[in-house]
């Protein structure tokens, strides 16, 4: 029976990594370009619809703030974990490949051959 690989793939895991890198730099590309906006407008447009856009503006600013620093939680995590599920399995490699002595009946009785 082959042994079970409970490794993730470097490559796939790069990938995602990348796909989620990509949109977070879109994202703070969006959130200069609204910001510019922004500061044009207040520098250049007073009147009482210029404050209530100014209140949009803010209210999705601090949204995108929220959504931005989920992205990077998600980020961090799944780079974190792709580490540990490797890690875990390489030590688990490690633990099933000590048997030896009394050990090797017990293997043997649970793996007969």
């Amino acid at each position: 029976m082959a042994a079970l690989n409970l490794k993730t793939d470097d490559a796939v895991v790069r990938s995602v990594l990348a796909t989620l890198e990509g949109h977070i730099d879109t994202m703070m590309r969006a959130a200069t370009q609204v910001q510019d906006v922004n500061g044009e407008i207040q520098q250049h447009f007073q009147a009482a619809c210029s404050a209530k856009y100014q209140e949009k503006i803010a209210d999705w600013q601090n949204r995108y703030q929220q959504l931005k620093n989920a992205y990077q939680s998600f980020h961090g995590s799944f780079a974190a974990g792709h580490t540990q599920v490797n890690t875990a399995h390489d030590e688990a490699l490690a633990a099933g490949g000590g048997w030896g002595g009394a050990s090797d009946e017990v293997l043997n009785g649970l793996n007969p051959r």
